[in-house]
């Protein structure tokens, strides 16, 4: 039984007990059981369940009133609760009363009845819902066996008729689904096995409906296309629906079908829509082929521009070819106007608008001229701008096909350029022109072939045939084969000197010249040449040859006589050059040799007292200092010697021997420094820096006849001027100014000044080394040194010296103020002088050294060998006979990386050219100070 009933719920959520129902029935006009204490107890037992029952339950007794019924029901009531209770049954559902009514009778009558399907629309929460329940009729009989009443159960059906209603609307729309004959329709299992298809997907696959149901989709789709198949079965499972996706499906004899698949899950599997797309997808492939091919092609066509523009001239495709032509890439020029390509007068003309108009017009328009390219040069096209119609003739835009013809044209301007530079040339010149056609055999002369030879242009001949049957015959052979030859490769210009016979029938002296003009493949094309008429010069060259034959032999006697006379001035020059270096270096030699040995007599007296003989040893040991430094003197002009350079303050060093040089230039002359300069470090060997200054406050001393003013100043420097014909050089620089208010030097002797034994003082008052040692200790140490005179006002003396940073000069200085001695040591004295080895040990052992002497380097190779942790250091002398210092420091450091080596010498060109390598240098001669210094510091830094 199916009855539509709307009710409206207003049960409250408070539930109503047994008690409370029992003590509302006492207030009912008609109560078939009458008061509640009466009712039998199966009853009031009843009420009970009913009451603590979920399922809606309800009693109906008597003359068919409802006695009871629980919470559950009240819902079902809806408005009609609470006033339902007590009332007739079919009174309260008046409204299905009808079709109640039967089943009333029947459950009086003591049959149960079941009653499906009975329809409410339920109002609840705000919201109406359609609800569907099922009820049971139960008699229940009393005392007397005769049915007083019945009991009825609800059951709410809702989800399960719901449940149902899907299934059947979802099988409707597979069975209408099925029925479409345009679209293929697959209905899979729950294992992916085909349950049903339609027609449409029957004839897509050519199989039968038999053969078609069961396979799985493995069987058939083809194994490269799984994998979209396995994501598109995961999105169903998941998801209720996949993406549509295309794939290929073998059909029944084996061949591939193309469909686009768009599957959904239902109830009892998955429903799958299928659109076959073959003929599409074949298009397209044969669309793809198409456009491979055409790129190929414009990808291949380099030597070609081709792009395409939109109506409004937007470049919308762009050639390989395109651009190499025009230098801009893909990216760069695609969606911009190409009125770019176009030259700035162009676009300023109007020609882009021009060109397209008549193109619109025309179906094409001639596109040849300059363009511009991206760099702003100029390319010279020859091409085509056709514009591009749909197949229903509506314009979609251009294509431009165009070649770079730019080295043609610039070649068709040059050659007429050449052209006209020839005519030119040819009516401006004396000399025969003349333009061989090589492929023609046809030459062309100018007019200066009348006045040349006597010949018209015209008279000539237009072969080559004239030229050759002119030229002399004992030259004819020597003149062709050269020319062939350049013809033919060897050269691309050709000369040679020939007769060639003029038309009185004499000959001239012919100077002829050709250039050979040759295509792209290298073959001769063209030859254009002069001929120039050498017969006046060679006249002249006749009368000069004799002029010179009568005047050869004076020239020679002459020539021979200033020879010898030039021998005989060097030879003096040297003389007097050796003359000056030995009387200096003897005068000076012999002062020092007469103090020296004077001191040494004193001190072989036993009586002399220890005072004098303390003063005799200091003026030996003062001495040799001086000797020291006059050879130091010719070392350093000559550059040759082993400098120690050291980082420090240029005006700190200044100032520190300042005292000394007011002894040196004497009482009368004012000696003043300027010499703040915090940033004026250098690193030059500070010994030669000071002999330098001396040298220099010596020679202004003189140059003022020892009355005067000397000022030294120290500033840092930018550039050096350029000095003695070398050119200015920037950097950083620390300048030393020494000035004074001497005499000046003439301007014909500042050449003279730095050259070795160049003096203006008397024989035996000087060697000239001073200044040259000056020169060279600036050269040596990367500067330069300058000079300014003026006669009767005075000199500076200028000396640039690379500067130091003053963070670098503060680092070295720390390191050298921090070097102390820590300790002695076995020293392995190399000396091949054994009176100066004999010493040296000697002297070692007394400043607390062991020593170990070895007369040559391959001596102490061999100690070194044979006692290889014993020596502390090894000290060597540079020149040696065989293996010299420097060598045997190298194969120690190789043989022993560790084990430090100084090296001595007095002079080295080693050295001097090469340096010290690395190694320490002590001059010879040496103090013991230093010598016991830098043996301590070399083994304290091997220590470390």
């Amino acid at each position: 039984m199916h009855m539509d009933v709307e009710v409206r719920s207003t049960l409250p959520h408070t539930p109503v007990t047994t008690s409370e129902r029992v003590t509302r029935a006492r207030d009912w006009s008609a109560t078939p059981l009458g008061p509640p204490e009466s009712w039998p107890v199966a009853l009031r037992t009843l009420c009970d369940v009913i009451d603590g029952s979920a399922q809606p339950m309800f009693i109906v007794w008597g003359a068919q009133r409802i006695l009871l019924y629980n919470q559950p029901y009240a819902a079902i009531l809806a408005d009609k609760h609470p006033a339902a209770l007590g009332h007739d049954f079919l009174d309260v559902w008046s409204e299905i009363a009808w079709d109640l009514t039967p089943v009333v009778e029947r459950a009086y009558s003591g049959e149960a009845v079941q009653m499906d399907d009975i329809t409410l629309v339920m109002h609840r929460n705000g919201v109406s819902k359609e609800a569907h329940f099922s009820f049971s009729y139960t008699p229940i009989r009393g005392e007397d066996g005769q049915v007083a009443g019945f009991f009825s159960a609800c059951l709410e059906t809702t989800e399960q008729v719901l449940a149902e209603r899907q299934r059947q609307f979802v099988a409707d729309r597979v069975r209408a689904a099925l029925a479409i004959k345009t679209v293929g329709i697959i209905h899979w299992g729950p294992q992916f096995g085909l349950t049903d298809v339609n027609e449409a997907f029957l004839t897509m696959s050519g199989f039968s409906r038999e053969e078609a149901l069961g396979k799985t989709w493995q069987e058939l789709t083809p194994k490269e296309f799984w994998h979209a198949s396995e994501r598109a079965v995961e999105q169903v499972l998941t998801l209720g629906e996949a993406v549509p996706y295309e794939k290929q499906y073998y059909r029944k004899d084996g061949s591939r079908w193309w469909g686009l698949f768009a599957p959904r899950k239902v109830e009892d599997g998955v429903i799958e829509f299928v659109l076959e797309v073959t003929e599409r997808k074949e298009a397209e492939e044969r669309l793809r082929d198409r456009e491979q091919r055409l790129q190929l092609i414009l990808d291949s066509a380099t030597d070609y521009a081709i792009l395409t523009l939109d109506p409004e001239r937007r470049v919308t495709s762009w050639s390989p070819g395109a651009a190499r032509t025009f230098g801009y890439e893909a990216q760069e020029i695609v969606g911009r106007s190409g009125d770019v390509l176009f030259t700035p007068e162009d676009r300023k003309a109007g020609v882009p608008e021009e060109e397209a108009s008549t193109a619109r017009r025309d179906c094409h328009a001639p596109d040849v001229r300059w363009h511009q390219r991206k760099d702003g040069s100029r390319v010279f096209v020859s091409g085509s701008n056709n514009v591009l119609r749909d197949p229903s003739g509506l314009e979609i835009g251009f294509l431009k096909v165009a070649r770079d013809e730019t080295e043609r044209r610039r070649a068709e301007e040059e050659v007429r350029e050449t052209e006209e530079r020839y005519r030119l040339a040819a009516h401006a010149t004396n000399d025969a022109i003349w333009d061989w056609n090589l492929a023609t055999d046809h030459i062309r002369w100018n007019e200066a072939v009348k006045t040349l030879f006597g010949s018209q242009p015209e008279e000539v001949g237009p072969s080559g045939a004239w030229w050759k049957a002119k030229i002399h015959p004992d030259d004819r052979a020597r003149v062709v084969a050269g020319i062939t030859a350049a013809i033919e490769g060897e050269s691309d210009t050709w000369t040679a000197e020939y007769r060639f016979e003029r038309r009185d029938g004499t000959y001239a002296d012919i100077l002829d010249r050709g250039t050979v003009l040759r295509d792209r493949c290298g073959r001769a094309v063209r030859m254009v040449g002069a001929m120039h008429d050498l017969s006046s010069h060679k006249q002249g060259e006749a009368m000069l040859r004799q002029l010179n034959e009568t005047l050869e032999h004076r020239v020679v006697q002459e020539v021979a006589s200033r020879l010898k006379t030039e021998d005989a001035l060097r030879q003096s020059q040297k003389l007097e050059a050796i003359g000056q270096l030995t009387g200096g270096v003897a005068h000076d030699f012999n002062n020092l040799l007469t103090v020296i040995r004077g001191a040494a007599q004193m001190l072989c007296r036993p009586t002399l007292a220890e005072e004098r003989r303390q003063r005799y040893a200091e003026a030996i040991s003062e001495t040799a200092d001086r000797a020291a430094k006059l050879t130091s003197q010719l070392l350093a002009f000559s550059r040759r010697q082993a400098l120690k350079p050291e980082v420090f303050n240029v005006g700190q060093r200044v100032d520190a021997i300042a005292d000394m040089l007011r002894t040196v230039v004497g009482s009368r002359v004012e000696l003043t420094t300027h010499t703040e300069c915090e940033i004026c470090y250098v690193e030059a060997d500070p010994s030669q820096f000071e002999t330098a200054l001396v040298n220099m406050a010596v020679n202004a001393r003189d140059a003022m006849d020892g009355n005067g003013q000397l000022r030294i100043t120290i500033e840092p420097a930018k550039i050096i001027p350029g000095v003695r014909g070398h050119s200015a050089a920037e950097g950083e620089f620390v300048a030393v100014y020494v000035t004074d208010t001497g005499t000046g030097i003439p301007p014909e002797k500042l050449a003279q000044i730095f050259e070795p034994f160049f003096t203006t003082k008397e024989v035996g008052k000087g060697t000239g080394l001073g200044l040259s040692q000056v020169y060279g200790f600036a050269k040596q140490s990367g500067g330069e040194v300058g000079v300014d005179s003026t006669p009767g006002e005075g000199t500076t003396f200028k000396i640039y010296l690379p500067r130091v940073p003053a963070a670098v000069a503060e680092a070295a200085l720390e390191s050298a103020a921090t070097d102390e001695a820590r300790g002695h040591g076995h020293v392995l004295v190399v000396e091949d002088n054994e009176q100066v080895g004999q010493f040296s040990t000697q002297l070692l052992i007394e400043l607390g050294f062991e020593t170990t002497w070895a007369p040559n380097a391959e001596a102490a190779l061999r100690l070194l060998e044979k006692h290889p942790g014993r020596y502390a250091a090894v000290f060597s002398d540079v020149v040696m006979p065989g293996m010299n210092g420097v060598e045997l420091g190298k194969e120690i450091r190789r043989r022993m990386p560790d084990l430090p080596v100084v090296l001595t010498s007095g002079y080295s060109h080693v050295l001097a050219q090469e340096g010290s390598h690395g190694f320490e240098l002590l001059h010879k001669p040496y103090a013991i100070e230093d010598l016991t210094r830098v043996l301590r510091s070399a083994i304290r830094q091997r220590a470390a």
